[in-house]
């Protein structure tokens, strides 16, 4: 993979996630339906759990990592790091986020993981557009809740995610 792949892989994201929440700025009353709250609060969080993901490969190959596209998580790129003898602040930061289940990048990776599991029915109630009732609890291993899905959590996240590229493509620079 090119160099500037990665970069334009999370750049792409970044901005789908940007146009979605610029869709909802310029139009409020339509998505005043809660269905469609939902729906791009989750297409929100998919551009930026695939940004997460393209991220991380794009500080390994920033730092010279052999084969970047076999980072699939914050572990694997801490160990291609400290096999070449790198230890940058980066990864670090990256690996404190996802481990804190206090952060936001912990949350929203949690939130991304979610969509990908399947719903259970947690009641045989049906809500106002007669659909079922659908809960995540329960549907994984987690101790942790079914994702509360609102745009306001979405647009933070999509703000700190920016933030963090931002940032660290700046110390990268410098590398």
């Amino acid at each position: 993979m090119s160099t500037c792949t990665y970069l334009s892989a999370v750049n792409q994201k970044l901005l789908f996630a940007k146009k979605l929440i610029k869709l909802i700025e310029a139009n409020k009353a339509a998505f005043n339906d809660k269905h469609m709250q939902v729906a791009i609060a989750q297409s929100i969080t998919l551009h930026l759990g695939q940004a997460w993901a393209w991220h991380l490969q794009d500080v390994a190959n920033n730092y010279k990592v052999t084969d970047p596209s076999i980072i699939q998580s914050v572990d694997d790129l801490e160990q291609s790091l400290l096999a070449d003898g790198k230890q940058p602040a980066e990864s670090t930061e990256l690996k404190q986020l996802f481990y804190n289940d206090e952060s936001w990048a912990s949350n929203m990776l949690y939130a991304f993981n979610q969509l990908s599991s399947l719903p259970v029915i947690r009641k045989a109630e049906m809500d106002t557009d007669r659909l079922p009732m659908l809960s995540l609890d329960d549907a994984s291993n987690s101790k942790r809740k079914a994702v509360d899905w609102n745009l306001t959590t979405a647009i933070d996240w999509s703000k700190k995610m920016n933030e963090l590229v931002e940032r660290h493509r700046e110390m990268m620079i410098e590398f």
